[in-house]
């Protein structure tokens, strides 16, 4: 019998969420697939929303080059842009579109061996302070973009540091900061939070990335609120359990208390399969159809569940971690951390399996 976890893929929800970004405005809208699509898979999700995607957004040239590679034919942009020129080289070899947030990009172009245009945009901080040229500091890269006859000034960029938060003052300061001046190209701003605030009218080409598949970055706004439905539901079983008494521990370090005499079940999964192990004693699990509890600490390959109230839990039976029955953004909020990295961080144990 093979270990029972596994990661279970519905494609037809990734590009139900890529339509739902695209709803919200009706501007194009570029996939962010970077880091092996948020740990669903880079090719899967590139392959999934071929037929949808105005264009893929990647981290680097490495994964833009793994699209173009497997016969990936949509724009793709590089949002760290290239790194020195042969990336440059590259990106005019394989019709790459770069980011270009510092001067000394542009000085790594004039080095490269060019075979045809470069499209690019330019990177602004608008007060992320991250990546990206100061707003003074923007004509003239833009100038020097546009007198280069080997590029092609495409659109201004920038990044929101605080549209997933519920006051959204400073998202308002950083959308006055860009759409109160006057751009001679199309804008792109809205990464997920800003799309599912509605977006921005003055933009062209949104920047969704993990509403794609099925989480909010909002704090105030949920998934299920927002109209996403989870890609990916990661799943195992019981492989054991047992009774404990009333006072007595469970779990590395005695973590948890038994405060009545309690069944424990045990789940084939732990931080060695990306689990996070940091979750504490009360993050849901799913166990049998029903909404159990963790206890204890987590380990490399278990975590134990109190099923007490779940007579029909037994060896075997399913247990779901995140998914359609527990929420990822609630599992990651008891875990003091995001479900971005909960998805980035998934072993490769763990197999994918394609649903749809």
């Amino acid at each position: 019998m093979t270990r029972p976890t596994r990661a279970l893929l519905k494609w037809d929800n990734l590009r139900h969420n890529y339509r739902k970004a695209r709803e919200a405005t009706r501007h194009e809208a570029y996939a962010v697939i970077k880091s092996d699509g948020y740990g669903h898979g880079m090719l899967a999700c590139a392959n999934a929303l071929s037929g949808e995607a105005d264009g893929f957004a990647v981290a680097c040239v490495d994964e833009a080059l793994t699209l173009r590679q497997a016969g990936i034919r949509q724009p793709i942009l590089v949002l760290e842009g290239a790194y020195d020129p042969e990336e440059w080289t590259l990106a005019s070899k394989y019709h790459l579109q770069l980011a270009v947030h510092h001067p000394q990009q542009l000085k790594d172009k004039a080095e490269a061996d060019l075979s045809d245009e470069v499209a690019v945009w330019l990177k602004v901080s608008s007060g992320m302070n991250r990546l990206g040229v100061k707003l003074e500091d923007a004509p003239e890269m833009m100038a020097r973009i546009r007198n280069d006859n080997d590029l092609i000034l495409r659109h201004v960029m920038s990044h929101f540091a605080t549209s997933d938060e519920a006051d959204t003052g400073f998202y308002q300061q950083q959308i006055a900061t860009m759409t109160e001046h006057a751009w001679p190209v199309p804008l792109s701003l809205s990464n997920s939070a800003s799309v599912i605030r509605g977006g921005i009218e003055q933009e062209r080409v949104l920047r969704p990335g993990i509403m794609l598949y099925g989480s909010s970055p909002c704090e105030d706004i949920s998934a299920a609120e927002a109209g996403l439905k989870p890609v990916m539901t990661l799943q195992s079983a019981l492989i054991s359990t047992h009774t404990v008494k009333a006072g007595e521990t469970v779990g590395y370090g005695c973590a948890w208390t038994a405060p009545r005499d309690s069944r424990i079940g045990v789940v084939a999964i732990g931080y060695g399969d990306g689990y996070p192990r940091h979750a504490s004693s009360g993050t849901p699990v799913n166990v049998a159809g029903q909404r159990c509890e963790l206890v204890g600490r987590v380990s490399m390959d278990m975590i134990t569940v109190d099923v007490t109230d779940v007579p029909e839990a037994v060896i075997g039976s399913p247990v779901e971690l995140w998914g359609e029955l527990v929420s990822i953004d609630e599992v990651a909020g008891l875990a003091n951390t995001i479900s971005y990295e909960l998805f980035c961080r998934l072993t490769k144990r763990v197999p994918r399996v394609n649903l749809q």
